[in-house]
């Protein structure tokens, strides 16, 4: 499983969002294109962290699913 949880990662990811479009907007105001493709490159991986923490949490409904159905199987027996 992942080291970090989907709502943990969701979080990150906002923060990560956040500081890319402070750089971005640092960037295109001194004209440093560095600083403005660094900005673009860290609201990338706040995508990533919003995906992964999304998947995350489709993965935990998934396996409160399994584990329901699998009590629902040994009243059954």
């Amino acid at each position: 499983m992942a080291d970090n949880s989907g709502p943990e990662e969701g979080i990150k990811g906002v923060v990560e969002d956040v500081k890319g479009k402070a750089k971005e907007a640092v960037g295109t105001v001194t004209g440093r294109g560095d600083l403005t493709e660094e900005g673009k490159a860290q609201q990338d991986k706040a995508d990533a962290q919003r995906d992964a923490a999304a998947k995350e949490a489709e993965a935990d409904k998934a396996r409160a699913e399994a584990k329901t159905q699998e009590k629902r199987q040994e009243a059954h027996q």
